[in-house]
């Protein structure tokens, strides 16, 4: 009944034209002689649209390694994660923890939040599924690369490629990649630009690095990266350089 309730509240929204609308309307920008910018209008979120061929085979490595192993072998649910979750959420007595795949949190982010609740986890599920049975893998993790909040106003990883490095996201390197494919979930957390006092900016780089490590484990555990690799990008830190992404 839930699954038939839940396939016709997303009957329209699922649909491609639908979905492009929410994800890949790119911020306007203008000129005033054509090539000199003016500004960028945009009404709720500043977004610089990546399609999947573009993003960097480092990055979609990183963000599987970072938010869900299995990605591109279960059908928008990792059952083995749910159970872990499950458990945690019963010892602490209140959803604490979700165990939600990419295809899960693109479902939550498309079709929209609800408060914590094992009723809005399974609606989550049942539209991943759906979600699923429509678009390939590439076409939700392009979906979610193109969503995930940077800063302020700006979401998506063109935002968070300038943002954090002051480069375009088919440059980004090994260590920037997993820097940000690690920060997806928390990025105030590891933003030294945002912090007052240079206290709270090296407490956020080392953040920074600790988490970009935790990426760079799981990445070499999945064979995505060679032993060399590890070592050498474990031993360096963050490169942070403040760019621009407004006007």
């Amino acid at each position: 009944f839930l699954y038939r309730q839940v396939s016709r509240e997303v009957s329209t929204r699922i649909e491609r034209g639908a979905i492009e609308r929410i994800i890949f309307s790119e911020s306007p920008v203008f000129y005033d002689d054509g090539k000199s910018i003016l500004g960028v209008f945009f009404e709720k979120t500043h977004r610089k649209v990546i399609h999947y061929g573009d993003i960097p085979p480092v990055f979609v490595k990183a963000l599987v390694a970072a938010e869900d192993k299995t990605f591109f072998s279960h059908s928008g649910f990792d059952l083995k994660a749910i159970l872990r979750a499950f458990i945690v959420n019963l010892k602490a007595g209140k959803v604490i923890q979700g165990g939600s795949t990419i295809s899960q949190q693109t479902a939550k982010n498309i079709f929209e939040r609800e408060r914590r609740s094992y009723r809005a986890k399974l609606k989550e599920l049942m539209q991943a599924l759906l979600l699923e049975r429509r678009y390939s893998k590439q076409e939700i993790l392009e979906m979610y690369v193109n969503q995930f909040f940077v800063t302020g106003f700006g979401s998506g990883l063109q935002i968070a490629s300038q943002y954090f490095f002051d480069k375009n996201a088919k440059d980004l390197n090994l260590v920037e990649s997993a820097f940000i494919a690690g920060s997806v979930k928390g990025p105030y957390l590891y933003n030294p630009f945002t912090k007052k006092t240079e206290t709270e900016r090296e407490k956020a780089r080392a953040l920074a690095k600790d988490r970009k490590d935790y990426v760079l484990k799981n990445m070499l555990e999945l064979h995505y990266i060679t032993e060399k690799e590890y070592r050498e990008a474990i031993r360096e830190a963050v490169p942070f350089k403040e760019g621009k992404v407004t006007y």
